[in-house]
């Protein structure tokens, strides 16, 4: 078998688009802020006992600019 004949992943079209660094910062970086947004919200309403509806708002909002910030400082955006 040839090199020309072997098969890559990085040759299928769909993966070619997403197959790149800043996709990649942009996966794990979403996936460990959507942990995150769960730990710290049950954690202010269930342990600390505080209302669900400011704890939720003050949370997202601080994680939504601290995601904005890794964000440019990784270079994604």
């Amino acid at each position: 078998m040839t090199s020309e004949n072997k098969f890559k992943i990085e040759d299928i079209r769909i993966v070619k688009f997403f197959w790149n660094k800043s996709f990649l910062h942009y996966l794990w970086t979403g996936g460990l802020f959507t942990v995150l947004n769960i730990v710290l919200v049950s954690l202010a309403v269930d342990v600390l006992h505080f209302s669900a509806a400011s704890s939720s708002s003050i949370i997202i909002g601080g994680l939504f600019l601290l995601r904005y910030i890794l964000y440019r400082w990784i270079d994604v955006m």
